[in-house]
């Protein structure tokens, strides 16, 4: 009995496939990622803000008169949409540059959440966000704000309580 032609046509496209994930299991292509490109500037912390994000503007400002005001607006809860605003003074705007946002749980791996924002035109940055879901019920956040201005980084970190949320909450 000798071998059909489907068979040797299935056995030569699983040995094809076995050689192409061997290949590329042997090869290293992180080279072919661009490379992270840290920033050259400064970095400046801001204070800690005495208020919280969630359904108002909260803003935060350093004796040098760096400030960032960060609101978060509709359903703030995970799994949601939620309106993320920054604004910045507006001396600060004709040199502002990249802005992000990170969501973290101090103590507790989320995974990376992090956002960058859109410039709009009046000068405000924005996003929709998406917070996910903590396994063990936690609804404690930080958002770690940072945005270039000039040859600086300001950064600020915002803590706010989210609305709990179960996967079954419609």
């Amino acid at each position: 009995m000798g071998m059909s032609m489907s068979d040797a046509k299935w056995w030569l496209g699983s040995a094809v496939v076995i050689g192409v994930l061997l290949y590329v299991l042997q090869h290293d292509f992180s080279g072919l990622r661009a490379p992270d490109v840290p920033f050259a500037g400064s970095v400046v912390p801001l204070p800690a803000p005495a208020c919280s994000p969630v359904g108002g503007p909260c803003t935060v400002t350093d004796a040098q008169g760096r400030s960032l005001q960060l609101e978060l607006a509709g359903d703030v809860r995970p799994l949601r949409p939620i309106d993320l605003s920054l604004r910045l003074p507006d001396a600060a705007l004709p040199k502002s540059g990249a802005a992000n946002v990170d969501f973290i749980m101090v103590g507790m791996d989320m995974g990376l959440n992090r956002y960058t924002l859109t410039r709009h035109a009046e000068g405000s940055y924005r996003a929709k966000v998406i917070l996910p879901v903590c396994s063990i019920g936690r609804s404690d956040w930080v958002a770690k704000v940072s945005v270039v201005v000039g040859d600086e980084m300001w950064t600020a970190d915002f803590p706010f309580t989210a609305e709990s949320s179960s996967i079954h909450d419609d």
